[in-house]
């Protein structure tokens, strides 16, 4: 038989379950949203934690692209290649005079009575020709692979493959590294002096500029562009990001190193240090490399101090239960 005195108990008992949930799912509010970990001046050293203080830095704008290692041998055997055609062109121009030379003297001995048959004229004259013929096959040959040089190589490699193998020899021994940077479509066909190539454990190397090249992009189809490194350890056939300055105005902001960031839900993060001992987690954009870091034109201040080394224990001793927190225990349900 139903009584009214049910009815409070059973209101009592809600209220108890939400009670319980409160209690149990504050603690992980609470975690959610403090971002401050204090630490002593002995448990930061203990720790290993380095801060280190952002200077002012200059940004240029840049664009992504992507940087391959070539083989620099199919340029030296091109090389080598040009070299001979060269050599044979100079024989047999060379051929032509001496040829030419012996037909004139034969012609002048005949027209003057002289002891030359006009059998040795004739045949004088069949050898200039012949020398002549021979030249021009050597000339065309020589401009047909100075043409293909070109076509696959541009014209700066090309001419720096005429002044012979020697020119390439940094390269085949390895001292410099030839490069190809894509650009994205739309990109513009000027390239400057100068890029940054991200190498695949973090650090970035400067390469100069060579030249445009006549490939089309495997990666990207933009704008190609030949570049040299004097970074000997690049090995052939990696593929690279690079960061190409753009015509855009400079920007002036702070660079956070790379080694500050850390990664937590989807977001990049940065503990600064507010305080002696007070580090506070705040976002950072990944979106504009500069060096060995990150370009940041607002959100931070110069002079500012973040922990470069550390970060990632920062995180887990702020993500630690408030004391006296007990976790739920599976026998709740």
């Amino acid at each position: 038989m139903w009584k009214c005195t049910d009815v409070p108990i059973r209101a009592l008992a809600v209220l108890g379950v939400l009670l319980v949930g409160i209690v149990t799912i504050a603690p992980a509010c609470a975690d959610s949203t403090n971002d401050v970990v204090t630490l002593s001046a002995e448990k930061i050293s203990a720790s290993g934690i380095e801060v280190e203080t952002l200077p002012k830095a200059r940004y240029t704008p840049q664009s992504e692209g992507i940087v391959t290692v070539l083989d620099p041998q199919p340029l030296v055997a091109l090389s080598a290649q040009l070299a001979a055609a060269r050599a044979s062109a100079a024989a047999a121009a060379k051929s032509v005079k001496a040829s030419e030379a012996e037909a004139r003297r034969a012609n002048d001995l005949y027209r003057h009575g002289g002891n030359a048959a006009l059998r040795e004229v004739q045949s004088a004259d069949a050898a200039a020709a012949t020398a002549r013929a021979q030249q021009v096959a050597a000339a065309s040959a020589y401009a047909a692979k100075s043409v293909d040089a070109r076509s696959r190589w541009g014209a700066v490699l090309t001419a720096l493959a005429e002044r012979g193998p020697q020119a390439l020899a940094n390269y085949a021994e390895g001292r410099v590294a030839l490069l190809e940077l894509a650009m994205p479509l739309g990109s513009a066909n000027t390239a400057p002096h100068e890029i940054q190539v991200r190498l695949p454990n973090g650090p970035s190397l400067s390469a100069q500029l060579l030249g445009p090249s006549p490939h089309a992009g495997a990666v990207l189809p933009g704008p190609t562009f030949f570049y040299r490194s004097d970074d000997g350890h690049l090995r052939t056939g990696w593929r690279l990001s690079a960061s190409v300055p753009t015509n855009a105005s400079v920007q002036s902001g702070v660079v956070v190193p790379a080694s500050a960031v850390i990664w937590y839900a989807g977001q990049s993060w940065v503990y600064a240090e507010s305080s002696p001992g007070h580090f506070r987690r705040r976002p950072v954009a990944v979106d504009a490399r500069d060096g060995a870091g990150w370009f940041q034109a607002q959100g931070f201040r110069v002079g500012e101090r973040v922990v470069t080394h550390g970060g990632e224990l920062l995180l887990s001793q702020e993500l630690l239960p408030p004391p006296g927190t007990q976790p739920a225990s599976s026998d709740d349900d």
